[in-house]
Protein backbone atom coordinates (compact mmCIF):
# COMPACT_ATOMS: atom_id res chain seq x y z
CA UNK A 1 0.00 0.00 0.00
CA UNK A 2 1.32 3.35 -1.07
CA UNK A 3 1.97 5.91 1.92
CA UNK A 4 1.37 8.68 -0.24
CA UNK A 5 1.86 10.29 -3.52
CA UNK A 6 4.50 12.92 -4.32
CA UNK A 7 4.70 15.03 -7.58
CA UNK A 8 7.95 15.80 -8.49
CA UNK A 9 8.36 18.53 -11.03
CA UNK A 10 12.16 18.57 -12.14
CA UNK A 11 13.69 18.49 -15.70
CA UNK A 12 17.05 16.89 -14.76
CA UNK A 13 15.85 13.04 -16.41
CA UNK A 14 18.75 11.47 -14.49
CA UNK A 15 17.97 13.38 -10.95
CA UNK A 16 14.27 12.40 -11.42
CA UNK A 17 15.20 8.86 -11.68
CA UNK A 18 16.84 8.88 -8.68
CA UNK A 19 14.61 10.49 -6.68
CA UNK A 20 11.61 8.43 -7.75
CA UNK A 21 13.55 5.55 -7.20
CA UNK A 22 14.39 6.57 -4.02
CA UNK A 23 10.95 7.52 -2.73
CA UNK A 24 9.24 4.77 -4.59
CA UNK A 25 11.54 2.10 -2.35
CA UNK A 26 10.50 4.31 0.80
CA UNK A 27 7.20 3.09 -0.22
CA UNK A 28 5.73 6.29 -2.02
CA UNK A 29 4.04 6.77 -5.27
CA UNK A 30 5.30 9.06 -8.01
CA UNK A 31 4.26 11.30 -10.66
CA UNK A 32 6.76 13.25 -12.71
CA UNK A 33 6.35 16.70 -14.80
CA UNK A 34 8.94 18.44 -16.18
CA UNK A 35 7.99 21.77 -16.53
CA UNK A 36 6.56 24.30 -14.08
CA UNK A 37 3.19 24.64 -15.94
CA UNK A 38 2.82 21.34 -16.85
CA UNK A 39 3.74 20.21 -12.38
CA UNK A 40 1.06 22.82 -11.96
CA UNK A 41 -1.50 21.53 -14.16
CA UNK A 42 -0.78 17.89 -12.75
CA UNK A 43 -0.79 19.15 -9.23
CA UNK A 44 -4.41 20.17 -10.00
CA UNK A 45 -5.56 17.18 -11.57
CA UNK A 46 -3.99 14.25 -9.79
CA UNK A 47 -4.16 16.46 -5.63
CA UNK A 48 -0.83 14.82 -4.53
CA UNK A 49 -0.14 14.63 -0.73
CA UNK A 50 3.41 16.24 -1.36
CA UNK A 51 4.84 18.69 -4.47
CA UNK A 52 8.96 18.30 -4.81
CA UNK A 53 9.86 21.23 -7.38
CA UNK A 54 13.10 22.12 -8.57
CA UNK A 55 13.41 26.22 -8.13
CA UNK A 56 15.40 25.66 -12.05
CA UNK A 57 12.75 24.94 -14.15
CA UNK A 58 12.94 25.25 -18.60
CA UNK A 59 9.55 27.36 -19.01
CA UNK A 60 9.12 29.40 -15.39
CA UNK A 61 10.59 28.28 -12.33
CA UNK A 62 9.56 26.70 -8.78
CA UNK A 63 8.66 29.94 -7.22
CA UNK A 64 5.83 30.29 -9.63
CA UNK A 65 4.77 27.20 -9.12
CA UNK A 66 4.74 27.70 -5.20
CA UNK A 67 2.55 30.32 -5.96
CA UNK A 68 0.20 29.19 -8.17
CA UNK A 69 -0.52 26.07 -5.65
CA UNK A 70 -0.61 28.41 -1.99
CA UNK A 71 -3.34 30.70 -4.21
CA UNK A 72 -5.21 27.83 -5.60
CA UNK A 73 -9.32 28.02 -3.92
CA UNK A 74 -8.91 24.01 -3.44
CA UNK A 75 -7.56 22.03 -0.63
CA UNK A 76 -4.42 21.93 -3.03
CA UNK A 77 -3.50 25.06 -1.50
CA UNK A 78 -2.16 23.43 1.69
CA UNK A 79 -0.34 20.52 0.09
CA UNK A 80 3.38 20.56 1.78
CA UNK A 81 6.33 21.86 -0.56
CA UNK A 82 9.64 21.01 -0.68
CA UNK A 83 12.06 22.90 -3.20
CA UNK A 84 15.53 22.12 -4.91
CA UNK A 85 17.60 24.31 -5.67
CA UNK A 86 21.24 23.15 -7.33
CA UNK A 87 23.15 25.85 -5.56
CA UNK A 88 22.92 27.55 -2.17
CA UNK A 89 21.40 30.91 -2.82
CA UNK A 90 20.30 32.91 0.88
CA UNK A 91 17.82 35.70 -1.13
CA UNK A 92 16.26 32.18 -3.21
CA UNK A 93 15.93 30.56 0.35
CA UNK A 94 14.31 33.26 1.48
CA UNK A 95 12.20 33.76 -1.31
CA UNK A 96 11.01 30.64 -1.04
CA UNK A 97 9.91 30.16 2.04
CA UNK A 98 7.94 33.58 1.69
CA UNK A 99 5.89 32.17 -0.72
CA UNK A 100 4.91 29.57 1.04
CA UNK A 101 7.47 26.39 0.40
CA UNK A 102 7.50 24.53 3.64
CA UNK A 103 11.42 23.15 3.22
CA UNK A 104 14.20 24.24 0.84
CA UNK A 105 16.81 22.11 0.16
CA UNK A 106 20.29 22.98 -1.19
CA UNK A 107 23.34 20.31 -2.24
CA UNK A 108 24.70 18.81 -0.91
CA UNK A 109 21.57 17.01 0.59
CA UNK A 110 21.22 13.21 0.70
CA UNK A 111 18.78 11.14 -1.03
CA UNK A 112 18.03 9.81 2.49
CA UNK A 113 17.65 13.65 3.69
CA UNK A 114 14.91 14.18 1.02
CA UNK A 115 13.21 10.53 2.15
CA UNK A 116 13.02 12.24 5.75
CA UNK A 117 11.45 15.52 4.89
CA UNK A 118 9.18 14.27 2.73
CA UNK A 119 7.90 11.72 5.66
CA UNK A 120 8.48 14.79 8.12
CA UNK A 121 6.09 16.90 5.87
CA UNK A 122 3.48 14.43 5.25
CA UNK A 123 3.12 13.43 8.96
CA UNK A 124 2.72 16.81 9.92
CA UNK A 125 0.13 17.16 6.82
CA UNK A 126 -1.64 14.48 8.28
CA UNK A 127 -1.45 15.69 12.29
CA UNK A 128 -3.32 19.29 10.98
CA UNK A 129 -5.62 17.18 8.99
CA UNK A 130 -6.32 15.35 11.90
CA UNK A 131 -6.89 18.35 14.63
CA UNK A 132 -8.64 20.75 12.58
CA UNK A 133 -11.33 18.06 11.92
CA UNK A 134 -11.36 17.68 15.57
CA UNK A 135 -11.91 21.53 16.10
CA UNK A 136 -15.79 22.58 16.45
CA UNK A 137 -17.32 24.45 13.24
CA UNK A 138 -20.50 26.18 13.47
CA UNK A 139 -23.18 26.09 10.23
CA UNK A 140 -21.75 27.89 7.48
CA UNK A 141 -21.51 31.92 7.12
CA UNK A 142 -22.30 34.05 4.72
CA UNK A 143 -18.94 34.95 4.24
CA UNK A 144 -17.95 32.24 0.99
CA UNK A 145 -20.51 29.37 2.94
CA UNK A 146 -17.16 29.26 5.10
CA UNK A 147 -17.96 27.87 8.57
CA UNK A 148 -16.88 29.51 11.92
CA UNK A 149 -14.42 27.80 13.75
CA UNK A 150 -14.06 27.47 18.25
CA UNK A 151 -11.40 25.56 20.02
CA UNK A 152 -9.55 24.94 22.89
CA UNK A 153 -6.03 26.61 23.43
CA UNK A 154 -5.36 22.93 25.57
CA UNK A 155 -6.39 20.82 22.92
CA UNK A 156 -4.85 22.72 19.81
CA UNK A 157 -2.24 25.51 20.35
CA UNK A 158 -2.97 28.36 18.67
CA UNK A 159 0.48 28.07 16.71
CA UNK A 160 -0.70 24.59 14.95
CA UNK A 161 -4.07 26.80 14.72
CA UNK A 162 -2.58 29.48 12.75
CA UNK A 163 -0.57 26.69 10.47
CA UNK A 164 -3.83 25.43 9.16
CA UNK A 165 -5.12 28.70 8.52
CA UNK A 166 -1.77 29.47 6.60
CA UNK A 167 -2.46 26.59 5.22
CA UNK A 168 -5.66 26.69 3.99
CA UNK A 169 -5.21 30.11 2.97
CA UNK A 170 -8.09 31.21 5.24
CA UNK A 171 -9.54 34.97 5.59
CA UNK A 172 -11.32 36.15 9.04
CA UNK A 173 -10.73 37.48 12.25
CA UNK A 174 -9.29 34.98 15.40
CA UNK A 175 -9.91 35.96 18.90
CA UNK A 176 -8.11 34.64 21.62
CA UNK A 177 -9.35 34.84 25.64
CA UNK A 178 -7.42 33.36 28.34
CA UNK A 179 -9.27 34.37 32.33
CA UNK A 180 -7.49 37.14 33.24
CA UNK A 181 -5.55 38.91 29.98
CA UNK A 182 -6.57 41.11 27.48
CA UNK A 183 -8.33 39.28 24.59
CA UNK A 184 -5.83 38.64 21.65
CA UNK A 185 -7.04 39.51 17.96
CA UNK A 186 -5.58 38.31 14.69
CA UNK A 187 -7.03 39.22 11.57
CA UNK A 188 -5.79 37.15 8.41
CA UNK A 189 -6.09 37.84 4.59
CA UNK A 190 -5.87 34.38 2.86
CA UNK A 191 -3.46 33.03 5.60
CA UNK A 192 -0.94 35.77 6.57
CA UNK A 193 -1.49 38.21 9.20
CA UNK A 194 -2.54 41.89 8.79
CA UNK A 195 -3.21 43.26 12.00
CA UNK A 196 -3.22 42.01 15.77
CA UNK A 197 -4.41 43.63 18.92
CA UNK A 198 -4.55 43.29 22.62
CA UNK A 199 -7.26 44.37 24.10
CA UNK A 200 -8.25 47.41 22.14
CA UNK A 201 -4.15 48.42 21.37
CA UNK A 202 -3.02 47.12 18.12
CA UNK A 203 0.75 45.87 18.18
CA UNK A 204 3.17 44.12 16.21
CA UNK A 205 2.94 40.77 14.96
CA UNK A 206 5.85 40.02 16.91
CA UNK A 207 5.41 40.46 20.31
CA UNK A 208 0.96 39.53 19.96
CA UNK A 209 3.35 35.87 18.87
CA UNK A 210 5.15 35.74 21.69
CA UNK A 211 2.77 35.92 24.44
CA UNK A 212 0.24 33.96 22.58
CA UNK A 213 2.57 30.78 21.96
CA UNK A 214 2.98 30.70 25.35
CA UNK A 215 -1.02 29.98 26.34
CA UNK A 216 -1.81 26.80 27.41
CA UNK A 217 -5.08 27.38 28.43
CA UNK A 218 -8.04 28.91 27.29
CA UNK A 219 -10.78 29.48 24.40
CA UNK A 220 -10.42 30.92 20.33
CA UNK A 221 -12.96 31.34 17.66
CA UNK A 222 -12.21 32.29 14.13
CA UNK A 223 -14.60 34.34 12.19
CA UNK A 224 -14.86 34.47 8.36
CA UNK A 225 -14.73 38.21 7.28
CA UNK A 226 -13.69 39.97 4.37
CA UNK A 227 -10.72 42.06 5.21
CA UNK A 228 -9.14 44.83 2.96
CA UNK A 229 -5.68 44.11 3.17
CA UNK A 230 -4.29 46.92 1.20
CA UNK A 231 -3.43 49.74 3.84
CA UNK A 232 -1.42 46.91 5.64
CA UNK A 233 1.54 44.52 5.30
CA UNK A 234 0.60 40.67 4.39
CA UNK A 235 3.14 38.77 6.88
CA UNK A 236 3.65 34.93 6.08
CA UNK A 237 2.02 33.20 9.83
CA UNK A 238 4.79 30.77 9.78
CA UNK A 239 7.84 33.40 9.62
CA UNK A 240 6.22 35.11 12.20
CA UNK A 241 5.74 32.32 14.45
CA UNK A 242 9.32 31.22 13.87
CA UNK A 243 10.58 34.30 14.76
CA UNK A 244 8.56 34.89 17.81
CA UNK A 245 9.67 31.02 19.24
CA UNK A 246 13.30 32.07 19.05
CA UNK A 247 13.51 35.49 20.93
CA UNK A 248 11.48 33.80 23.27
CA UNK A 249 14.06 31.36 23.28
CA UNK A 250 16.34 33.36 23.52
CA UNK A 251 14.97 35.25 26.55
CA UNK A 252 14.41 32.04 28.41
CA UNK A 253 10.59 32.48 27.90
Amino acid sequence: MSRGRVLIIEADEWLTTLISKFLSDAGYTTQVATTARGGFDDAVSSQPDCVLCDVVLPDIDGFWVTRRIRADKTKLAGTPILLLAQKDDHAARLEGLALGADVFLTPPFRYDEVIAQVDALLGMALRLRARRDSVHTDAPTSVGDTAAVHGDVSQISVPTFLTMLEMERRTGRIRVQVRGKPAIVIEVVEGTIVLTQSGPTEKDPIDVLREVVQWKKGKYTFEPQNIDPSQRPQRRISMLLIEAMRLNDEAGR
